[in-house]
């Protein structure tokens, strides 16, 4: 289960960046993005995206065929934006706002 648990944390990984990626390619004409550092960004975002299938896929050899790992997926994710956008009393990379 510890394996399954890793291989699924990496595809959120790889998901979370992938979107950062795409808002940031996306970023409006005058925003003070270049179309190269903009064409940079696509590449990255599909990149991250084949990174997350790959997990997804290497969690699919680890699990059962029962519909286990959307499950598991989805409680992971539950998990994971609750951490990514509660309070926390020590600012991190990708925490949500410090607590007063």
């Amino acid at each position: 289960k510890r394996k399954l648990d890793l291989l699924l944390s990496g595809a959120l990984i790889e998901a979370r960046s992938c979107e950062r990626f795409r808002l940031l390619g996306a970023l409006p004409e005058g925003a003070g993005l270049p179309p190269e550092v903009a064409a940079l960004y696509a590449r990255l975002q599909a990149s991250e995206a084949r990174h997350f299938e790959l997990y997804l896929k290497l969690a699919d050899v680890q699990g059962d065929a029962t519909g286990a790992i959307s499950a598991r997926l989805k409680e992971i994710a539950t998990i994971e934006a609750e951490l990514a956008t509660s309070a926390d009393p020590e600012f991190r990379f990708h925490s949500g706002p410090p607590q007063p």
